[in-house]
């Protein structure tokens, strides 16, 4: 069996000081499956040409869903959580729509739906498109939302791109792609990036060569900066582009004569891949098959640890390579890293208060920021004038963390903010806060910042809608435990016996008989483990809340669908579901 290793992520710093150099690698057979027994006698790093001394080597896996023949609706994610675990991956899909021509975007839409399928619930995704460097969709782990925009999305190319205009484009799609790539040096991990384009120029002086370079000259520096963003940002390339791709645009010439430089849109494909150390996937009318592959070559890397030397501490780009002893090996790497982060990296942990990111400095932006470890979550209630209010919820990770600034935020899909929140005494547990906006999707940030000098942000997405039933109106289901006789809400549970689940109802329920109960699962649509009763009160005028119990101290650690069932008489019963999530204390 042919086995290929592909170094594809060479600065993974987290959590040491940038003088202990670590490179990340991955290490599949031929069709992209993870190999788990790899040693570090068997792996031979070479930086600037120097042998360097693995110190030690270990494995990171992520947990993966296999694609099923039959679909199983898993729970949601309860909450968002910018805590660094294994759980999860981290995923760029960026795509360049200006080299797609309307009407050729099946075959991309195919491809990310194949790679959604095969992702867990626990990996984050990206999308940018290009040459702007627009972020449509920050990291979610909500894949719906994901699958939703990119069915909608439409190429931009126009008829009639002549060789210059594919240049131009070109250089503008490196420019952006470096730019972002710079935001990504900041993260605590590796990321894919899974790039879609049409065709790239290669480099050309867009001008004869007794000339100057035209307007749309296209330099291997240009390429270049982006080979040593990707290593510096940890990311990992994947170019996908369309299978049957052909030198379609006109040969341009001057007076006649005189080749100003290659039409081939391959030719920067491969440029860009090289600089990279990328793959390159054709994009097929088959669609997903083009990316089955990234889902298995990612779900499990290595760290090597190498033992420092003066110098490694610095940030300039370096040259790498990586062989190995195995016989029958491929080793495929990246020919640039970084072996140190940034020192100013907005989402690094400060070393002191006056140094930390501000909670409203890491509100009003879409950076990741992980040196405080933080949960959120929204719940939607009924409103005033038309409006829908939602609650913020949001609790350190480590519940002895004093926290000193907390701020909430609920942006649009347009990337506006609808409404913020501060938190009046940050100390205070559980901390949540009330907004009033209009029903629709929004993505809600939660920022703070603790007495140590850390900084944290995290995100979550959630569809701020009532459920109807009848002639009422349902709340979200809200979970958490008695404490002194009242409800408090909590994300995560550990030693607790019961958890409390809680929702609102909004209507006259005079008449028609009410049915309410309260089902445990292990998937959305599966068999009840447990079956108990919502007892209901009266908290307003036409305004009722239920509640009920779950047994959870036998079960388990995991995710659990908890379903509040309300059946009205002479109607279909409507069903409202929270995600339960139990931890090994």
């Amino acid at each position: 069996m042919t086995i290929v290793i592909a170094a594809l992520w060479f600065l993974m710093p987290q959590l040491v000081t940038p003088h202990i150099p670590n490179v990340d690698f991955i290490v599949t057979t031929s069709d992209g499956t993870p190999i788990t027994d790899v040693t570090a006698e068997e792996i031979a790093i070479r930086i600037d040409g120097r042998a360097r001394k693995i110190k030690t080597l270990r494995l990171v896996s992520v947990k993966q869903l296999p694609p099923a023949a039959a679909p199983v609706a898993a729970p949601a994610v309860p909450f968002g959580t910018n805590a660094l675990t294994n759980d999860g991956r981290s995923m760029v899909i960026a795509i360049d729509e200006d080299s797609f021509r309307t009407g050729r975007e099946q075959p991309l839409r195919e491809s990310v739906d194949s790679l959604i399928a095969r992702l867990g619930p626990g990996d984050r995704v990206l999308v940018v498109t290009m040459p702007f460097g627009s972020v449509k969709i920050p990291f979610t782990t909500d894949h719906v939302r994901v699958k939703r925009f990119i069915s909608t999305f439409t190429g931009q190319q126009p008829r009639n791109e002549t060789g210059s205009d594919m240049a131009c484009r070109t250089r503008r799609v490196l420019e952006a792609t470096a730019g972002f790539l710079g935001l990504l040096a900041f993260a605590e991990g590796p990321t894919s990036v899974v790039f879609f384009t049409g065709g790239m120029a290669g480099p050309r002086r867009d001008a004869i060569a007794t000339r100057a370079p035209g307007m749309c000259e296209l330099t291997a520096e240009q390429f270049n900066r982006v080979g040593r963003a990707a290593g510096s940002a940890r990311a990992n390339f994947y170019v996908v582009h369309p299978s049957d791709l052909v030198s379609t645009v006109q040969t341009e010439t001057i007076s006649g004569t005189g080749f100003v430089g290659s039409d081939n849109p391959l030719e920067g494909i491969e440029h860009l891949a090289g600089v990279t150390g990328g793959r390159r996937l054709p994009l097929s009318s088959a669609g997903g098959s083009a990316v089955a592959r990234i889902a298995k070559e990612t779900a499990a890397h290595y760290v090597a640890e190498l033992e420092p030397e003066a110098g490694d501490g610095d940030t300039r780009s370096r040259q790498v390579n990586i062989r190995a002893s195995r016989a029958n090996v491929t080793v495929g790497f990246r020919p640039q890293i970084t072996l140190a982060r940034p020192a100013t990296a907005p989402a690094a942990a400060a070393a002191s208060p006056e140094t930390a990111p501000t909670a409203r400095q890491m509100l009003m932006t879409t950076t990741s920021f992980s040196g405080l470890p933080l949960r959120a979550a929204a719940f939607t209630a009924i409103g005033t004038g038309g409006k829908v209010k939602v609650t913020a919820l949001a609790e350190p990770a480590d519940p002895a963390a004093p926290l000193t600034a907390v701020m909430a935020a609920l942006i649009d899909p347009n990337g506006r903010v609808a409404a913020q929140w501060a938190a009046p005494d940050p100390t205070e547990v559980p901390l949540s806060g009330a907004m009033l906006v209009d029903p629709g999707t929004y993505r809600l940030r939660v920022a703070a910042t603790d007495k140590a000098g850390r900084g944290g942000a995290a995100d979550y997405e959630f569809d701020a809608q009532l459920t109807p039933a009848g002639t009422l109106q349902l709340s979200s289901l809200i979970l958490g435990i008695s404490q002194s006789g009242a409800f408090v809400p909590k994300l995560q549970f550990g030693r607790e016996p019961v958890a409390l689940a809680s929702l609102e109802l909004s209507g006259p329920i005079a008449g028609p008989r009410l049915a309410l109960g309260l089902e445990l699962a292990r998937t959305m649509d599966g068999p009840a483990i447990t079956n108990t009763r919502l007892a209901i009160e009266r908290i307003g005028e036409d305004h009722y809340q239920a509640t009920g119990a779950i047994a959870m101290g036998a079960l388990p650690p995991g995710d659990y669908v908890v379903r509040a069932i309300v059946g009205v008489e002479g109607q279909p019963a409507v069903r409202v579901t929270r995600t339960l999530r139990k931890v090994t204390p």
